[in-house]
């Protein structure tokens, strides 16, 4: 993997957790805060170090701080590689019988198949980027027809 990404570590940001600030504080499954400054610029690819969501990825882009708790892969074109991590499942890295564990330094030395060719995991990684967006639209509209099937059904029984 730290071939193809610029880097893979674990976030050491210092900070007081605020809802003040310009840039986003992030955390091992989310936005947990904002800051006035920034320790990293990029694109990123995330998830918790230690604990339940230990392997969870997340997507996350801009400048930003990154706790400690969380472990980040930080690079250009991460579409193909946030896909590829999500069928690897970066959970079975995690060691612990109490809290999960997932070390920067593990997930930096495992072997990611993936195509030879730049141009085809950019095609892959779009492709699959386009297929989140429409299931999530679909996900949507079944959502709101389920809303409008209730709204007629309780109309029709009153």
């Amino acid at each position: 993997l730290i071939d193809e990404v610029s880097s893979v570590d674990t976030g050491k940001s210092k900070f007081s957790l605020s809802n003040v600030g310009a840039y986003e504080i992030l955390g091992s499954t989310s936005v947990i805060g904002y800051d006035s400054s920034y320790d990293y610029e990029g694109d990123f690819i995330l998830t918790a170090r230690v604990g339940a969501n230990a392997g969870k990825l997340y997507r996350h882009s801009g400048k930003v701080k990154i706790s400690d708790n969380t472990v980040f892969i930080q690079g250009k074109q991460l579409d193909f590689i946030y896909y590829a991590l999500l069928n690897f499942d970066i959970k079975k890295l995690s060691f612990g019988t109490g809290q999960p564990l997932v070390k920067a330094s593990e997930l930096k030395d495992q072997t990611i198949r993936m195509p030879i060719s730049e141009m085809e995991r950019e095609s892959v990684g779009n492709f699959f980027l386009h297929l989140d967006h429409l299931i999530t639209l679909h996900q949507r509209m079944l959502s709101e027809f389920r809303d409008i099937k209730a709204g007629l059904l309780q109309q029709l029984f009153i």
